[in-house]
Parts: C-alpha cells; sequence; structure tokens
C-alpha cells in the first residue's frame, strides 16, 4: 500500500462507486471501545457526502451519541467469483445530525420507500464529513487518499441551484423518472426501483449538466 497524493483518477473512481451504492457497511465505536458494523441505506448529497437515515433506537445511533467517528464500507458487486476482486473504499470521518431539506430529498429520492418512516419521531437523517478514504481497485490494489470529496463544493452548489429546474424540464427516459442530479451523474425512478447513470466525465456547471443528459441517460447502464 501507498500514500497516494489522491490523482484525480482516484477520486472520480471512489466517487462513482460510492453514488452507485444504495448501502453500505457502517462502522461505530461502543460506550467501552469495541467495534460495532451494520448495515445502512445510504445516499449522498450533492457533493457527494454520504447521506443516512438512523433510527435514534439503533444500536449504532446510540454509539454516535458519544462518539462521532465512523467508516463506511462501500462494495462495487460485479458477480466475480472471489469479491476480493471487486472494487470497493472504505471512508472515514464523522457524522452530524441534518435537518437540512436538501439532504432529506436526496435520500428519499434514492430511496423512496423510505418516505414511509422517514418522519417518524425516533428517525433522523445524518451527513457523514468525509476526511480520509482507502480505495481498493483489487489485489495489490490499495491506496489512501486524503480528502476525497476535494474540488465538488463549488459545482455541487451549482448543480444544487439548478435541480429543480432541471428535474422540471422533462428529461425523462421512457417509463423511468428523473429524480435527482450531481456533478457526476443522474438518478432515475421508475416505481420504488431507482437507478444510478453515471456521466463519463465530472460536470460543473447546469449547462454542461442539461448537455449530459440532453445525449440520453439509458437506466440499464
Amino acid at each position: 500500500m501507498i500514500n497516494d497524493p489522491a490523482p484525480l483518477g482516484h477520486r472520480q473512481a471512489i466517487r462513482r462507486l460510492m453514488r452507485g451504492c444504495d448501502r453500505a457497511a457502517l462502522a461505530t465505536l461502543m460506550a467501552d471501545g469495541a467495534p460495532y458494523a451494520s448495515l445502512v441505506a445510504v445516499a449522498t448529497d450533492h457533493g457527494g457526502a454520504p447521506l443516512l437515515l438512523l433510527s435514534q433506537l439503533s444500536e449504532h445511533s446510540r454509539n454516535l451519541a458519544v462518539d462521532a467517528r465512523v467508516s463506511l464500507l462501500f462494495e462495487a458487486r460485479s458477480g466475480a467469483a472471489n469479491p476480493q476482486e471487486d472494487p470497493r473504499v472504505t471512508v472515514t470521518g464523522r457524522v452530524a445530525r441534518s435537518d437540512d431539506p436538501a439532504h432529506r430529498a436526496r435520500f428519499l429520492a434514492r430511496h423512496p420507500a423510505a418516505a414511509a418512516y422517514a418522519g417518524f419521531g425516533d428517525f433522523a437523517f445524518h451527513r457523514v464529513e468525509v476526511e480520509r478514504a482507502h480505495w481498493v481497485g483489487g489485489f495489490a490494489r490499495a491506496v489512501w487518499i486524503d480528502d476525497p470529496l476535494r474540488g465538488l463544493a463549488e459545482p455541487a452548489a451549482r448543480i444544487a441551484e439548478a435541480e429543480p429546474d432541471i428535474l422540471s424540464a422533462g428529461f425523462d427516459t421512457g417509463d423511468w423518472r428523473l429524480v435527482a442530479v450531481d456533478p457526476d451523474g443522474c438518478d432515475l425512478a421508475r416505481g420504488e426501483t431507482v437507478r444510478r447513470v453515471a456521466f463519463d466525465r465530472m460536470v460543473e456547471t447546469p449547462d454542461d449538466l442539461r448537455h449530459a443528459l440532453s445525449q440520453g441517460v439509458d437506466p440499464k447502464g
């Protein structure tokens, strides 16, 4: 393993993998310092930070009330006979509760079925402030990336501001409906089924995003 200066290629690969996952393994620390892992549904905000909807009655929420440090493991499932051949990334950082309506909308766009309980009093949305990432591209291909979401703040803000107009512009594909956009791609929904479509390159402006959408998006990949 090496400590890589985080070239853009690694950052794009990390974001694409994270945004393509709808679940992750969440690791927290129990009060006695013992590690605890759990499965959580996950989305990302416009800038790529993981978003979680957590029950305050859960074990991981009790852990987070004491220590906000977390790690999340995202795995790209290719169907390989040996799962260690699949790319994966572990991100580390700190989690905080979020009452931002945009975070709620992003999560529910990715997980529409969660709307049935997202309003319950014991559930709350959270955002993970990512500090580092450990990218594993397969055997003997591992690298630490500091500040893996660097460079996304300004493009993400521009895309987030334009998102309502873009979603209402009629970019739907057949019976698939456009429900979310960001600098790295878009989410399409059909009922409660959501598919992620990644762009070939990051878009930095609403006009770039509209152009990418006008080229056609295929929910089948």
